[in-house]
């Protein structure tokens, strides 16, 4: 058994696991999701290779930790930028814009990567009950944004709120793209909130 550093080893694991998340989170942001291995994450906590899997079931078990930590924050910075009561087509451009901004304060480029990188098949273990926990909760943000986006096309009346909401998701995608590639935030962001604003109109024709 290895020698414990906590008043419990339930306290020692969390304390462990935690440093391990913490690493994987500073080889993702430095060098991307290619980085992160085994190998690397026990360099960086200073423990054998083999040891990290005492405490996590595998290396995406780790990635999905680390984009857990990002999502509750994303979601509430978010919604807090949306005026409730305003037009539907003006609710469709603060989320855009606020989804724009907060995608780059969060550095989006590496979240999104995690978002999309695909680790090994989940056993039927506690481990990867966590990670299906995780990748729940990746896959509830986007059918938020998906959910909240239709409702505004709904209350706007158009025929098929479905079709609109894919072409928002479009531009907001385009967005980030370009952000990543060098664009000024800004100049993305304002022409990011009059493409919508576009749409809408566009939608009502």
């Amino acid at each position: 058994m290895p020698k414990i550093s906590a008043p419990t080893v339930r306290q020692h694991r969390e304390i462990v696991k935690t440093k391990l998340v913490d690493a994987a989170e500073r080889l993702l942001r430095e060098s991307g999701p290619d980085a992160l291995s085994a190998a690397a994450v026990a360099a960086e906590v200073g423990i054998a290779r083999n040891s990290i899997y005492r405490y996590v079931d595998s290396v995406d078990d780790l990635r999905l930790l680390t984009l857990a930590r990002y999502i509750p924050r994303w979601r509430e910075a978010i919604f807090s930028q949306i005026d409730a009561e305003a037009p539907p087509v003006v609710r469709l451009r603060q989320f855009a814009v606020a989804s724009l901004r907060q995608s780059n304060e969060s550095s989006h480029g590496w979240l999104m990567s995690l978002m999309h990188a695909r680790g090994r098949p989940a056993r039927s273990d506690g481990a990867s009950g966590e990670r299906a926990a995780v990748a729940e909760d990746v896959a509830d943000i986007h059918a938020m944004a998906d959910d909240f986006l239709r409702e505004q096309w709904e209350e706007l009346g158009v025929e098929n709120p479905r079709m609109w909401t894919g072409f928002t998701r479009m531009l907001l995608l385009e967005a980030f793209a370009q952000v990543e590639a060098g664009e000024d935030l800004t100049d993305v962001a304002g022409a990011l909130g009059e493409s919508v604003a576009a749409l809408g109109r566009a939608a009502k024709k």
